[in-house]
C-alpha cells in the first residue's frame, strides 16, 4: 500500500508511438518496444502485433481490424472511455504465444 507517499512507478516507460491512418484519419498507436533480449517467439509475436496495429491486417493469419460501431463509440464516450478496435486472430497465428488466445 502506498499510504500517501506519492506516485508509485510500476515500470519504466518503454513504448513506441507510431502514426498511421484509419478510415482516412491520422491516429497514434502506442506499441510496446521489442526488447533485444526477449525470447524469439515473443519477439515474433510482438512484431506481428505491431504490423497488425499499424496496417489493420495481420501478416500471419490475415485477420482484419474491426472498428467499433456507432453504439459502441457512444457507450465508450458516455463511460468516459476511448473506443477500442479489435482484431481476432486465427488459433494458430504467430501473434498468439503461450496461452494468449482470443481477441487482441
Amino acid at each position: 500500500m502506498n499510504k500517501g507517499q506519492g506516485p508509485v512507478s510500476r515500470r519504466p516507460i518503454s513504448d513506441d508511438i507510431t502514426v498511421t491512418e484509419i478510415n482516412g484519419q491520422r491516429v497514434l498507436v502506442i506499441q510496446p518496444v521489442i526488447s533485444d533480449d526477449a525470447p524469439g517467439p515473443f519477439k515474433n509475436a510482438l512484431a506481428i502485433r505491431r504490423a497488425t496495429n499499424t496496417t489493420g491486417v495481420c501478416p500471419d493469419c490475415g485477420a482484419r481490424r474491426v472498428l467499433p460501431n456507432r453504439a459502441e463509440r457512444r457507450a465508450a464516450a458516455k463511460a468516459g472511455l476511448l473506443p477500442m478496435a479489435r482484431t481476432v486472430h486465427e488459433g494458430d497465428c504467430g501473434v498468439l504465444c503461450d496461452g494468449d488466445r482470443g481477441a487482441l
